[in-house]
């Protein structure tokens, strides 16, 4: 009985095995065959983005199509959806979604939203309708916005103005300013082709406020964040402003704490004899737009002690070419940061000149946003003194007319330069007579780095770059000289050891009006457009 159930058992289990493989047969034949789909058009690149600023433009190579046969003439056209949305699944989120004959799509502020997060994809289509490419798709991209403000210059806000400059476009027609918080608001006509800046008046001292330029249509132009400066009171700056005493500066320097700023006012001379200096200290100009506050240099500014900083926004000095300075420090010190912003030092001997014994540093020496003028045989800055270190150089925003020198060493001096940078700034006759942009010639000195950049040397007699002293490191990038500016032609002493570039214009060429007998006289403003993006900024287009 056991061995007839299990046989039973046997057969029943290849009986279902026979049917159940017959039901897969009959169901696989019952089946289509699916075949994968095969285009008949060809993308042959991928999707390029050229940026232009505030606009873009999408481009790829002409796809192919496949031969259909006689009487079939084929052509290719392309298919394009630009959206939001980067699975491309979501319809609502297409900003564009069409078919063009044409390899490239323009797209402006127009077409999509500035600062919004957009993917392209592209793909051939037939004429024929017989077949479509894979899609060929882009990482994610975004359009800048227009902004045709440029950047406020120190010179050009006080605490109560502003004087804002935009660059122009066929569709300005009007400037907003108010408050940060929309209070207060200004409304100006600026459709006129000429208006370039408008001058802003009652605005209120140390207060955040925005300005905007906007089309017919009320869209945006560009957006600026700017705050004027605090007053005087509101600063808490130490105000000589009530005295007509020329002796009031020299006589409150050594009484106030360190880090103190002290306001000056503004058209008023005030006289420095030989002075030493104990403290870090700041001197500015009250805020306005009238004549800088004038220090008359009688002798120069010496140093002692140890301070953090000390520095000059929006004043002029001035003295005697045979023998003022603004600095002539011979006592022991060490200053962390000398700055001179938005100041002029003209008719003087020599900027800043470290001698004699006794160790004396500075770490940083900064001229930014300033005009050097006029200046004799000690140049911007001077070391004297192997007990004299300058540590870091920056030349930045600036103009140099007619300096016999720029950095100077005594021949024998041995000393260290840590880094030079000359950026955005303009020299006409600076350096000249057969002087350097830097000298040091000692045997055992070092200059770890120098760099220059969107910088340009205008006419000159007899500049040089380097003595035998060059840097371990040179970088020139954007940086020109005018066919007039005459200098030396050895590798150590030549432009290309500065890393600059020889322009085939002149000087009449490149600036407005330069003039090489009186140098002061000289208006540089850049002329030659092709050297807009070099220079001081004060005098781009």
């Amino acid at each position: 009985m056991m061995k007839f159930q299990k046989i039973n058992a046997l057969r029943l289990f290849y009986r279902t095995l026979f049917f159940g493989a017959l039901i897969a047969a009959i169901n696989a034949c019952n089946k289509e065959t699916v075949y994968p789909p095969v285009s008949l058009t060809q993308m042959t690149s991928g999707i390029t983005i050229v940026h232009a600023d505030t606009s873009l433009r999408l481009t790829w190579n002409p796809g192919l199509a496949a031969w259909e046969g006689e009487g079939r003439q084929v052509t290719v056209s392309y298919e394009v959806q630009i959206s939001t949305d980067p699975s491309f699944s979501d319809a609502s989120k297409n900003a564009f979604d069409f078919v063009t004959d044409s390899t490239w799509f323009f797209l402006g502020d127009e077409e999509i939203t500035p600062l919004q997060n957009y993917f392209a994809r592209v793909r051939t289509v037939s004429s024929t309708g017989t077949g479509a490419s894979e899609w060929v798709s882009t990482p994610s991209f975004q359009l800048q916005p227009i902004n045709l403000f440029r950047p406020i210059k120190v010179w050009n806000l006080t605490d109560e103005e502003v004087i804002l400059g935009w660059a122009r476009h066929g569709e300005l027609t009007s400037l907003i300013v108010e408050t940060a918080e929309g209070g207060n608001k200004k409304e100006f006509d600026v459709k006129d082709p000429s208006a370039i800046s408008k001058l802003v008046e009652g605005l209120s001292a140390g207060n955040n406020y925005v300005a905007e330029l906007l089309r017919g249509d009320g869209r945006s132009l560009g957006v600026l964040e700017f705050a004027t400066k605090p007053s005087v009171e509101q600063a808490g700056y130490i105000d000589l402003r009530a005295s007509s005493d020329p002796m009031i500066l020299q006589n409150t320097l050594n009484t106030v704490p360190d880090g103190s700023t002290i306001a000056l006012k503004r058209g008023m001379t005030y006289t420095i004899e030989s002075f030493t200096l104990d403290r870090g200290v700041t001197l500015i100009s009250e805020p306005g737009f009238g004549t800088q506050a004038r220090i008359e240099m009688s002798s120069s500014f010496n140093v002692e002690g140890t301070m953090e900083l000390i520095k000059f926004e929006d004043v002029h000095f001035t003295g005697n070419i045979g023998g003022s300075y603004v600095f002539n420090i011979s006592k022991g010190a060490a200053v962390n940061k000398i700055e001179f912003e938005a100041c002029r030092m003209s008719e003087l001997r020599g900027v800043m000149r470290l001698q004699s014994e006794g160790q004396k540093s500075v770490n940083e020496y900064v001229i930014n946003n300033s005009i050097v003028l006029n200046i004799g045989n000690y140049g911007v800055w001077t070391v004297d003194h192997e007990a004299a270190t300058v540590n870091n150089v920056q030349l930045t925003n600036s103009t140099f007319i007619n300096a016999e020198w720029i950095g100077r060493y005594n021949s024998a001096v041995r000393t260290d330069l840590n880094s030079m940078l000359i950026e955005s700034s303009t020299f006409f006759r600076a350096p000249h007579s057969n002087r350097f942009i830097l000298d040091i010639a000692r045997t055992g000195s070092t200059i770890g780095s120098f760099t220059a950049s969107n910088t340009l040397f205008g006419f000159t007699t007899g500049g040089r770059s380097f003595n035998s002293r060059t840097p371990a490191s040179v970088s020139g990038t954007n940086s020109f000289a005018t066919s007039d500016a005459t200098w030396g032609t050895s590798a150590t002493q030549g432009l290309p050891a500065a890393g600059i570039v020889r322009s085939s214009l002149s000087s009449e060429q490149v600036f407005a009006a330069p003039d090489k007998t009186n140098f002061a006289n000289s208006d540089l403003t850049i002329i030659e457009e092709a050297l807009f993006t070099v220079g001081d900024p004060r005098w781009r287009p």
